[in-house]
């Protein structure tokens, strides 16, 4: 995933400036306006949170512009197994909500934000085992699982323009978050020696394997498309 963010960083940017002010036509300096001030609204989309391995969904959202520095926007996900092309559990269901408050530099291509969020995962895992908040490492044929992430992110974002009212946005951060992961309806359970990480070295799916809340740091990294709605 942050392989695909860095090469798309550099096509961006490269696209940005292979450009000089003489090549422009008349059109494309009125979109690059943006450069001096941006009193833009968005309708937003973020494509890598589809192909997300993890947990894939579409997210959408909506950036409503207050003044030249302040604006105010709200991301929606949604997923299942029937919206993305991922190969997934028929059972897993996940959605999110993200309030994000903008502030746009002098420079008006970047911007510092914070944005609150919330996520809903639920799923049935077959033939799995979790580490219970006060018990061993436990098998179990079938259980409900459920994992709620809540939390807060500070960002850094740069607007990149492209022809007609389409913008990229690149932005990175670090935040807290809060997991809650629940495991019921367990059928079959019994303590079992999963070895080392259980068989999983680097760790990737400690996270919605590890009963109970945890608090840790939150980095961002993420790309969105905007389409300019008042050009």
């Amino acid at each position: 995933m942050k392989k695909i963010i860095l090469t798309l960083i550099f096509l961006i940017t490269y696209y940005s400036y292979s450009q000089s002010p003489s090549d422009l036509s008349t059109a494309e300096r009125g979109v690059s306006q943006i450069e001096n001030f941006n009193n833009y609204s968005y309708i937003t989309t973020n494509l890598l949170s589809h192909i997300n391995y993890h947990s894939p969904r579409l997210r959408i959202g909506y950036i409503q512009n207050i003044n030249d520095r302040w604006k105010i926007g709200l991301d929606l996900g949604y997923g299942n197994n029937k919206t993305t092309f991922l190969e997934i559990s028929e059972n897993y269901n996940i959605w999110e909500i993200r309030p994000e408050l903008y502030y746009f530099t002098r420079s008006h291509k970047t911007y510092l934000s914070a944005e609150l969020f919330y996520i809903n995962h639920k799923d049935i895992f077959i033939d799995d085992f979790y580490y219970p908040k006060d018990n061993e490492s436990t098998r179990y044929d079938q259980a409900s699982y459920q994992r709620q992430k809540y939390g807060l992110n500070f960002k850094y974002g740069f607007l990149f323009n492209s022809k007609r009212k389409i913008t990229f946005n690149l932005y990175t951060g670090l935040g807290i978050r809060i997991r809650n992961n629940t495991f019921t309806d367990i059928e079959n359970p019994r303590i079992v020696d999963v070895g080392p990480e259980g068989g999983d070295m680097f760790g990737f799916e400690v996270y919605r394997r590890k009963e109970g809340t945890n608090l840790t740091p939150n980095f961002v990294l993420g790309f969105k498309i905007l389409f300019r709605l008042n050009d």
